[in-house]
């Protein structure tokens, strides 16, 4: 709920010029265990506006827990700490890379690389051979119990 109340409140905007321009996403809020303080991790694009944009935040936070105070009634609400995300970036920059190797393959002529099989565990399937001896270890039942 912390989480969706920060996106909100950043959503309708704040009124720092630092912001014009970038995209604010919450990804993460790790809260610490007394209720004291929160971490807002924000994913910011693009990219040059991430260093002002977090600045912006930081000093815009006492505005933002106000906000999400009136929004959620929470008895308490925690000291509000924004963070950058660069886990969307890295996951980024790993997918365009997987795509130039795969674009180079193709350009090459090259086959594109065998499919990698899941354990059985990961496919949610039985296999034929937990199929074929299932119940061959499990007893009759007796008559006249």
């Amino acid at each position: 709920m912390l989480r969706l109340s920060v996106q909100g409140v950043l959503s309708r905007g704040l009124s720092d010029p630092r912001l014009d321009g970038a995209m604010l996403t919450v990804t993460e809020v790790d809260l610490a265990p007394d209720y004291s303080n929160a971490v807002i991790r924000v994913s910011v694009l693009p990219v040059k506006a991430q260093k002002r944009s977090i600045a912006a935040l930081q000093h815009a936070a006492k505005h933002v827990r106000h906000e999400v105070s009136e929004k959620l009634n929470l008895r308490s609400t925690p000291q509000f700490h924004f963070e950058l995300d660069v886990s969307t970036k890295k996951q980024a920059d790993v997918l365009a890379a997987l795509s130039k190797v795969r674009e180079e393959r193709e350009a090459k002529g090259e086959p594109p690389p065998a499919e990698v099989a899941l354990p059985e565990k990961l496919q949610g399937g039985k296999s034929a051979s937990s199929s074929a001896g299932e119940g061959a270890g499990a007893e009759e039942p007796k008559e006249g119990l």
